[in-house]
């Protein structure tokens, strides 16, 4: 059955600069602040008007993480970003397409346009473009309410980090925080944990949690690993109840004294919770980065406990 390539184009008005919209798209450290899917995104080569770069994503259809790489060429001053996929995932053998961006008085006119070829015989065929057209709409949507929104948003944002140096081999340091289906044997709050990576170093981790309280939380997370460097993470469900938004790392560096392990995260406050507490936004945001920094510290230290007396 012959191949056909196919269009699909999505456009919106967004009450923003076209600058603002366009170095939002631009800047790939912007997306895991726009696209809640997104959990982790990395530059492999960088120019002013080209790059190459690569976005890993919980895809909800199959509950499982996936990745992208795409070249992308940069034009400012036509306010257009092309790209094109180097590896799309199947069905699709060719993705491409480009974004504009065209001011219009006090708005900005953004389209996303692809252009892609689905494998026929696949049996999911008609479904991907449906999907990648759906989620066109989606990718749309969200920009526009974050260019619309970004002094509000930044001002609801809270980033902390805490780290802790354990004098342990790098490998296992890292393995411990890995493999995550195995915290109920080390780490006493978490009574169950499941690892689900059926690609490697890509996971979707489901735990049930005894929170200070002593009610029994359960969460979700997407991860992608990076054996003995670092563990990009994004809360899928399960989101604390001040947070529309929570997305964090580990990062881990041998230093002459141990394992420098760095934690962090950042958490996007819903207002009305805030005001429900009765607290002011810089009261809610120390209370976040003091409470839950203190328990990754923990975490941390539990870490280091449980590797010493494993080795003693």
């Amino acid at each position: 059955m012959p191949t056909s390539t196919r269009d699909s184009v999505q456009a919106i008005s967004v009450n923003a600069p076209a600058a603002v919209v366009f170095d939002l798209i631009a800047d790939v450290d912007q997306l895991k602040r726009i696209f809640t899917p997104v959990i982790h995104t990395a530059y492999l080569e960088r120019g002013e008007s080209a790059d190459r770069v690569e976005r890993w994503s919980w895809e909800r259809q199959l509950d499982a993480v996936r990745s992208w790489r795409a070249r992308r060429e940069l034009d400012r001053e036509a306010g257009r970003i092309r790209f094109r996929h180097e590896n799309p995932n199947p069905p699709m053998l060719e993705v491409a397409g480009e974004w504009s961006f065209t001011p219009s008085g006090d708005t900005t006119q953004i389209e996303l346009r692809h252009e892609f070829t689905v494998d026929p015989a696949h049996p999911d065929a008609e479904q991907a473009a449906a999907m990648l057209d759906r989620g066109a709409g989606m990718q749309l949507g969200r920009l526009k309410h974050v260019a619309e929104s970004l002094s509000s948003i930044a001002g609801l944002e809270v980033s902390y980090e805490v780290q802790l140096v354990i004098d342990e081999p790098i490998e296992d340091v890292y393995n411990y925080f890995y493999e995550a289906d195995r915290w109920p044997e080390r780490i006493p709050h978490c009574l169950s944990a499941s690892r689900k990576e059926d690609v490697p170093l890509q996971q979707v981790v489901v735990m049930d949690v005894q929170v200070p309280s002593g009610a029994i939380h359960t969460t979700k997370q997407a991860r992608v690993c990076f054996p003995n460097e670092k563990i990009m993470w994004r809360q899928l469900e399960g989101l604390p109840p001040l947070d529309d938004m929570l997305y964090g790392y580990m990062k881990f560096t041998q230093t002459p004294e141990g394992v420098l392990v760095r934690t962090g995260q950042t958490e996007l406050l819903k207002p009305t919770g805030v005001a429900k507490r009765g607290w002011t936004m810089d009261e809610a945001k120390g209370h976040v980065a003091e409470v839950r920094g203190g328990r990754n510290l923990d975490a941390l230290k539990s870490a280091a406990d449980f590797l010493r007396r494993r080795r003693g």
